[in-house]
């Protein structure tokens, strides 16, 4: 059984690869993801890094005001890359076999950057990474289009938990830190003599970044996807490799 932690309006495709590959899963989603109504700046960027299909998603309307010429656009991975393709931006480089900060600022397209305006579209309070690498030499904004919400346990959370506590061949998928740290939360809350049995089955992550928190949370059992994409994410749960 899979314990999918997404966001409920982020699991449509999953679910269906799941039920098609006959795989059994339970819906825990971890937070929720909401709109927020950013003030858009009036300047133009020479660089505009979107760090997330959430990114896209949700700054999807102020694309007209925020693309102008002779601009270069980053996106934090192929997923992401693949968002802004799809509704019709074109994308200037991203790292193609991993998704991450550390990754995207290893092109040479961005080690290069100097002098430049860079607007960073992200959630709230995301990770500093970026800006901290990149602001040195530039100068470097933030538009924050989304924040994520702790949620409340449910009967949903509870019905499920209860479900995959029974399975003894669960996998938990955890695709940030934040959705590792609050599946711990809403399992405690629900049961605290759960979380340690949660963490001793293995988690389905998605970078070498994540991997290392799910280890400090203790999590043993941490397997990081071949790439982000749901189709991959199945491929590796179906691959006998998680154990």
């Amino acid at each position: 059984m899979i314990l999918v932690t997404r966001p409920l309006a982020q699991v449509d495709k999953l679910q269906i690869l799941l039920k098609k590959a006959n795989l059994d899963y339970a819906l825990f989603p971890a937070f929720e993801v909401q709109k927020l109504m950013p003030k858009i700046p009036s300047k133009s960027y020479d660089v505009i890094i979107f760090i997330s299909v959430n990114a896209v998603i949700y700054a999807h309307e102020y694309l007209p005001r925020l693309l102008a010429k002779n601009q270069k656009i980053f996106a934090v991975g192929p997923v992401t890359a693949n968002k802004l393709t799809s509704v019709g931006v074109m994308v200037d480089a991203y790292p193609k076999k991993s998704a991450s900060s550390v990754a995207l600022l290893a092109l040479e397209e961005c080690r290069s950057i100097s002098d430049k305006r860079i607007l960073i579209v992200r959630g709230q309070g995301g990770a500093e990474t970026l800006k901290n690498e990149l602001e040195p030499s530039n100068q470097v904004d933030y538009l924050e289009v989304y924040e994520r919400r702790m949620l409340d346990a449910s009967e949903l959370h509870q019905k499920s938990i209860e479900r995959f506590m029974k399975n003894g061949n669960g996998v938990v998928l955890g695709n940030s830190n934040q959705t590792l740290s609050n599946t711990l939360s809403l399992v405690e809350s629900i049961n605290p003599d759960y979380v340690s049995r949660l963490k001793k089955y293995p988690v389905l992550v998605l970078s070498e970044r994540i991997k290392i928190y799910a280890r400090s949370l203790g999590f043993d059992k941490v397997h990081i996807a071949p790439d982000l994409g749901d189709n991959e994410v199945l491929s590796e749960l179906l691959s006998g490799k998680i154990r």
